[in-house]
């Protein structure tokens, strides 16, 4: 009971029970990506998408298929291959 002991209510610290990392870690890249746009774009605008940018995609990823599909053709007849030659001893 002194003189200059004024009253003082308990403060209340709120510990918070869901915590969620990826979603501040998305903020934060979010936040990081929204800072580099202004930067670099200094009131300019820049298309990132230039005339032909489809097309030169979907060659590309047509020409990625072709080749995933042979390779998996040959994977097939080699397989057959073997499965018949194992068949072949076996019925001799």
């Amino acid at each position: 009971m002194g003189l200059f002991n004024l009253y003082k209510p308990k403060e209340y610290k709120y510990r918070y029970i869901y915590y969620d990392p990826k979603k501040e870690a998305q903020k934060q890249r979010e936040q990081q990506l929204a800072n580099q746009e202004k930067a670099a774009n200094d009131g300019e605008y820049r298309p990132t998408i230039h005339r032909g940018t489809f097309r030169e995609m979907a060659d590309k990823n047509k020409n990625i298929r072709r080749e995933q599909a042979q390779k998996s053709n040959v994977r097939l007849i080699m397989i057959l291959i073997v499965l018949l030659a194992i068949a072949y001893f076996l019925l001799k």
